[in-house]
């Protein structure tokens, strides 16, 4: 009987090399993510410097400021300028309107259009705010070289990108496991 002796296949061998490229990559994330923080905790202590100046949150504020800059602001737009959904927009606006800051006014010939405008309250807060919300960040950006500026905007729309597609594939896995124990759409 011949006997035929098998050798294992295995993965190919993780060098030096390649430690050290993924190493270096890893590093380099970690510096950008501590970055983007660095970025985070300027705009948050600013507002929160404005949270308490005028007893309102950063969002409150910044909505009274889009609506100032732009009366009659429709929430549609309103929600996209603060890059939040329109139920949160509108969430927004219902606090503000009880605090009488706002007014929404529906249009005549399509009532599902509502713009949005400050009251003299709201009108009195604006002119005590510090300038446009995150000025600091915005002048800083447009001071940028426009190459670095072009670099940024590509790499954050790519970093945007990868997280929107990771959120819709844990979406995918939830939606899937609860149809596996029932809970889904039934097939």
């Amino acid at each position: 009987m011949d006997v035929k002796v098998v050798t294992p296949v295995t993965a190919p061998a993780v060098t030096p090399r390649r430690k050290s490229r993924r190493a270096k990559g890893e590093s380099r994330a970690e510096d950008v993510f501590a970055k983007i923080l660095t970025i985070q905790r300027a705009i948050q202590s600013g507002m929160q410097a404005m949270d308490g100046s005028v007893g309102m949150s950063g969002s409150q504020l910044s909505a009274m400021w889009h609506i100032s800059a732009t009366p009659g602001l429709r929430v549609t737009a309103l929600a996209a300028a603060m890059c939040v959904q329109h139920s949160t927009a509108s969430n927004l606006l219902d606090k503000l309107e009880k605090r009488d800051l706002i007014r929404r006014e529906r249009n005549s010939q399509d009532q599902r259009v509502v713009s949005v405008f400050l009251t003299d309250r709201g009108n009195e807060i604006v002119k005590r705010m510090p300038g446009p919300l995150h000025g600091k960040l915005r002048n800083a950006l447009r001071d940028l070289p426009e190459g670095v500026l072009d670099s940024l905007g590509e790499g954050i729309a790519a970093l945007l990108a990868r997280l929107a597609s990771t959120q819709k594939d844990a979406a995918r896995e939830k939606q899937r496991v609860g149809q596996r124990v029932g809970f889904g759409p039934e097939r």
